[in-house]
């Protein structure tokens, strides 16, 4: 037997026959402007919950007018000319047939005060318009409430957009108004639902699957009749399927979860549904330019493609993001929705290789800018686009084209600062296609990179050593400059100060000869680096300079970071905290020359010096979000605040720094030894201090820190720094000539004497190469960056000649 699902008689409002969730702000929006306003339309894509909603408000508003609130619902109506004879029934007004409906109802509202809903109007928008305006202008008490997937477009009309409902946060632990919605009508046709904290994060993500639709998340609520829920959001990959025919009670248009798709797909123009299709590769939100680049072609040209994506827009099937720029989204579903009708097209793979090529243009950019003053903006504009980057990363996998974008995506996970990501997507990368290249050889480069910063030594240590192999098949000075880097940074964490430095350092000289300016800064960080792990914090700080000098090459203005940076700060050129004359706005290499530097400092004995480094260092990482880069300087302020005694400080940041190591990988303090037993100190001084139940609290209120919240602590200026702060990396010895054979003992004589290189190669009649490789390994030896360095140790040595030739 079948039972009409027609409005009340007369118009009348329909009752309620399940609880109305949500939408607080929506409402009280919408009472706002019926106040104000004698047209208003409630916008939003098809199972929003545009109806639902209005409805609400009528009721609530109804007292208002004395003739209360009527309900028109349009969805049936197909014919625009049947208009006005439809809204004459629904409300009971007698149409004579000599007189048009239009003027019936004219003269009928005239008389009223009335607030009128014109439900699911999008089918029907010039007819609606027609009628809307000339009813408004003879019936002054006559209020208009339309629902519609776009707007009517007509003077006076104000607009309500209708977001789907808010979701659960990830792992929170309180309930959103789409959570809600799903246990409630869970529960009422599965007697015994609730939710538990088994069952809550399941139920969160089958609502975030499902972009907090109220359609979708009812139909979904009724299949836990058949299926369990830990099971939905399994299925959801073909959500169409899956939330198939619903009751027979509701309108048609919503017994299906494809049906009210359809609906909107069906209002469309035919530009408008090619677009949508080639929309749908966008995993997340995207701006105009992607948009061009991507679903642009000779079918679709530019002026076409503007018009159609306006049209999306106020059909409510593309959202634009902020009306302040040039961002839109296709939700979930519609994307979907979209994919398949992109299946069914041909262009479909074309359309995906424009997508890569365009994300790999703008991470090529990335790479080209990365120790540039434009990086930040670069990175944040990538980061926007993680979604799409990750589509990408896709899409080219399954054309066995990964190792392109990812010997170019390196900047991206650098700033990022999560290389356990990286590795897994540039092991993907290598397993694909084996033939030297350079592609492969930055995916091995930097795959050696990341794995090192994870604590995996040997895996570092191979990955590099078949990047050098690589790199020597191609002949290529720059592919041999980054395999050298990787091979240099995979050692230097082991290696004594014979051993780190001379590697970087010839890293460093390939990077110049192939004029990669990119990797010269890199290489420099490295240098200043490895002296460090080569317990030379002197030669650390003196090496820094070179670092900072390059990134100053750009000629930026100074900035200040932290309050203490900039233009007349302490220091000027040269200083070893990084206030150089041209002080760069780059954050990631500036960043971490300036934590190298802090730990330089605090090894030294100069805890002030420390301390203005590492705030400086935490602000700039945590500028890019670098959750490496905020922990390792964290890590070090720690030590910091464990030296000055400030042990609740301390914990609270060791805390924050364990939360943030675990982030990157399975080894806190990228695996190094040394720095391991140097945390393992400092913390044992303040857990010592505290006592182990409140040390232990603290760090828990460190850990519970966002990323945020954990640089805007650790960057707090507090006291001023009083501790020593001396404390030498262990097992390191001092520099000394002892170290270096005879014939490297006479070359360092020689440059102690201040002969130069070629003047030492006639001396000794040997080639300068030679001389200049003797040079460089009795640097590397001794931890040292200069030639100054080696006449110092000679002449407190009593070398003979140290104090310059007779």
């Amino acid at each position: 037997m079948a039972f009409s699902s027609a409005r009340p008689p007369g118009g009348r409002l329909p009752a309620d026959v399940t609880s109305f969730i949500g939408r607080e702000p929506e409402l009280a929006a919408l009472s706002a402007l019926l106040e104000r306003a004698r047209l208003v339309t409630v916008l939003g894509p098809g199972g929003v919950g545009k109806t639902r909603l209005a409805l609400r408000a009528a009721a609530q508003a109804a007292g208002n007018y004395a003739h209360g609130a009527r309900c028109v619902e349009l969805s049936d109506l197909r014919d625009p000319r049947l208009l006005p004879q439809a809204v004459a029934d629904a409300l009971g007004v007698a149409v004579q047939t000599s007189r048009p409906p239009l003027d019936a109802l004219a003269a009928y509202l005239a008389e009223c005060e009335l607030l009128l809903v014109l439900d699911t109007c999008e089918h029907l928008l010039d007819a609606c318009a027609a009628l809307t305006g000339p009813l408004l202008a003879r019936s002054p008490g006559l209020t208009v409430l339309a629902t519609s997937r776009q707007a009517l477009d007509i003077p006076g009309e104000h607009v309500l957009p209708v977001p789907p409902l808010p979701l659960p946060a990830p792992n929170a632990a309180g309930d959103s108004d789409a959570l809600t919605l799903l246990v409630q009508r869970a529960a009422a046709v599965a007697p015994g639902f609730a939710l538990t904290d088994a069952n809550r994060a399941q139920a969160a993500a089958l609502c975030h699957r499902l972009d907090g639709l109220p359609l979708a998340i009812e139909l979904a609520a009724v299949r836990l009749r058949a299926l369990p829920l830990d099971r939905l959001p399994a299925q959801a990959g073909d959500t169409f399927a899956l939330l198939g025919p619903g009751r027979s009670t509701s309108p048609a248009r919503h017994r299906t979860l494809r049906a009210a798709v359809d609906w909107s797909h069906e209002l469309c123009t035919p530009a408008e549904r090619l677009l949508w299709a080639r929309l749908s590769v966008f995993a997340g939100p995207f701006g105009l330019t992607a948009a061009g680049a991507v679903a642009r072609d000779a079918e679709l040209p530019s002026p076409v493609l503007l018009t159609a994506l306006v049209g999306l827009t106020e059909k409510s099937v593309v959202q634009r993001l902020d009306e302040r720029c040039d961002r839109y989204r296709l939700p979930g579903l519609l994307r979907e929705y979209g994919a398949e009708r992109l299946r069914e097209r041909e262009g479909r793979e074309a359309c995906r290789r424009r997508f890569v090529a365009h994300y790999r243009a703008q991470l090529v950019g990335f790479v080209a800018e990365f120790a540039t003053p434009a990086q930040l903006a670069r990175y944040r504009a990538l980061a926007a686009d993680r979604q799409n980057l990750y589509a990408a990363l896709e899409y080219a996998s399954a054309d066995g084209g990964l190792q392109e974008l990812t010997a170019v995506m390196w900047a991206y996970w650098l700033c990022d600062g999560q290389p356990a990501e990286a590795t897994t997507w540039m092991t993907r990368a290598l397993r694909e296609r084996r033939e030297p290249s350079q592609d492969r050889v930055m995916t091995l480069a930097w795959c050696s990179m990341f794995t090192g910063n994870q604590g995996d030594r040997a895996g570092a240590s191979a990955l590099a050593d078949e990047a050098v192999a690589t790199a020597d098949r191609l002949r290529d000075t720059r592919a041999s400059a980054w395999a050298a880097l990787a091979a240099s940074a995979a050692r230097f964490h082991d290696g004594g100060p014979s051993h780190g430095p001379v590697l970087v350092r010839a890293a460093g000289t390939l990077m110049h000869q192939a004029g990669d300016r990119t990797g010269r800064r890199i290489a420099a960080l490295h240098l200043s680096f490895a002296h460090l792990l080569a317990g030379q914090p002197a030669a650390t700080l003196d090496t820094a300079r070179t670092t900072l000098e390059l990134l100053g090459e750009d000629g930026t203005e100074p900035v200040d970071q932290g309050g203490k940076g900039g233009k007349g700060g302490k220091g000027g050129k040269g200083d070893q905290n990084g206030r150089i004359a041209q002080d760069s706005t780059e954050c990631y290499v500036h960043g971490s020359q300036l934590s190298t530097c802090g730990l330089a400092h605090l090894m030294l004995g100069a805890p002030a010096e420390a301390a203005d480094a590492l705030r400086r260092a935490v602000l700039l990482k945590g500028s890019l979000e670098d959750v490496l880069g905020v922990a390792s300087a964290t890590e070090l302020l720690a030590w910091l605040a464990a030296d000055e005694g400030r042990a609740r400080r301390a914990a609270r940041l060791f805390g924050a720094t364990a939360a943030l190591w675990r982030r990157v990988g399975p080894h806190p303090m990228v695996g190094n030894a040394q720095l391991q037993a140097l945390h393992d100190a400092y913390e044992r001084q303040a857990r010592t201090a505290l006592g182990a139940r409140r040390f232990a609290a603290l760090a828990a209120e460190g850990a519970s820190l966002t990323l945020a919240q954990a640089v805007r602590y650790a960057a707090e200026e507090g006291r001023s720094a009083s501790g020593t702060g001396r404390r030498a990396l262990p097992a390191r010895a001092a520099p000394t000539s002892a170290a270096l054979t005879r014939r490297e003992r006479e070359v360092a004589g020689l440059v102690a004497a201040g002969l130069s290189n070629r003047r030492i190669a006639e001396r000794l009649v040997i080639s300068k190469r030679t001389v200049d490789a003797h040079v460089e390994h009795i640097l590397g030896k001794l931890g040292y960056a200069s030639r100054a360095q080696i006449t110092a140790l000679l002449r407190e040595e009593g070398a003979p000649g140290a104090g310059g030739e007779g």
